[in-house]
């Protein structure tokens, strides 16, 4: 019996060229409404600077929970509510993001001179740099806090994700502050931050963060790895060897027609068994555009889902049956 569900996808994807990506108010500024999530890896090093880079993190392990950041708005800011209550202030605008402090359960830090944290539009060899100044506020009392930050897109290139997927065209941003805290005795501070910014992801897809703290005489260190979530689905480059498995299988079979696509395809298979299904609709860039079956138990059958891709270009639909798994190309003209 043929099961036909009719699945219209309108699905707005920027296919840009192969040139130098950039960082763009329109698709990476903060949004409020938006919810963020990074998971811990471990951790990697930062890697090489320039142009045309391979940063491969594909060993690093993914770890622990997943931690989770909503964009709201507050006094005209974007106002980011992270981990156990605490609230970052950001100004942002066409031309940047200003970093104007935080403030958690026991106290707060205000930045009277902000810390611009990227500016718009943000390309390879950009770089920026400045002063800031501001207070620590805990209770009644007040330390006062000064600084400088600097901020420099250093490489682009492509990364290899924990996962397995690969992605291109990515952009790296590298951060650098350096803060001195007056308590009793000056405490220094310093923190830099590699971000690497790809196509369809409004956030950062791999974060690497170092720290140091210095504090009468004696140096700590630091340093941590996160990813973002919603890079996880992207899907594993395609393996010769699964299209050479497909030929010879009896128990599965698949097809997607017609393709190339004008205005509508069709992505259909057959199951000679009940199993665990998955099929997902990704863009070049690996982003997952559509879960068209998303872990369900099916019976024997045929299956058949339309799609309508919306913009021209390449993209993969990947299919999980039971332990095997498989992905095919997609042409728009």
């Amino acid at each position: 019996m043929k099961k036909i569900v009719a699945l219209s996808l309108a699905v707005a994807v920027a296919f840009s060229a192969a040139a130098q990506p950039s960082l763009t108010f329109a698709k990476h500024a903060l949004r409020a409404g938006d919810v963020h999530q990074t998971q811990r890896v471990t951790d990697v090093e930062a890697g090489a600077a320039g142009a045309n880079v391979m940063w491969d993190f594909s060993a690093a392990k993914v770890e622990g929970s997943i931690h989770t950041e909503t964009l709201g708005s507050a006094d005209n800011r974007i106002a980011v509510t992270g981990g156990g209550g605490t609230v970052f202030q950001f100004d942002v605008t066409p031309y940047g993001n200003d970093f104007y402090g935080y403030k958690t359960k026991s106290y707060s830090v205000v930045y009277e001179n902000p810390i611009l944290k990227t500016k718009y539009p943000f390309s390879f060899l950009d770089q920026h740099s400045g002063e800031y100044y501001g207070y620590i506020a805990q209770g009644s009392q007040k330390f006062v806090i000064d600084g400088t930050f600097s901020s420099e897109v250093d490489g682009y290139g492509t990364l290899k994700l924990p996962n397995g997927a690969v992605l291109d065209n990515v952009l790296r941003v590298k951060t650098t502050e350096v803060q001195q805290q007056y308590y009793c005795s000056m405490n220094t501070y310093t923190e830099v931050k590699y971000l690497w910014y790809a196509q369809d992801f409004r956030y950062p897809v791999f974060v690497c963060i170092q720290v140091s703290n210095e504090m009468k005489g004696k140096k700590s260190e630091g340093k941590t790895s996160y990813i973002n979530v919603a890079a996880l689905t992207a899907p594993a480059a395609p393996k010769v060897e699964e299209k050479v498995k497909l030929a010879s299988l009896a128990e599965v079979k698949y097809s997607i027609y017609p393709n190339p696509v004008e205005t509508e395809t069709n992505i259909a298979y057959t199951l000679t068994e009940d199993a665990k299904v998955y099929v997902a609709v990704y863009s070049s860039s690996s982003v997952c555009l559509a879960k068209i079956v998303n872990g369900q138990q099916q019976s024997a059958g045929e299956y058949v889902y339309k799609f309508t891709p919306q913009v021209s270009g390449t993209y993969f639909v990947r299919f999980a049956f039971g332990d095997k798994v498989y992905v095919e190309q997609i042409v728009k003209k």
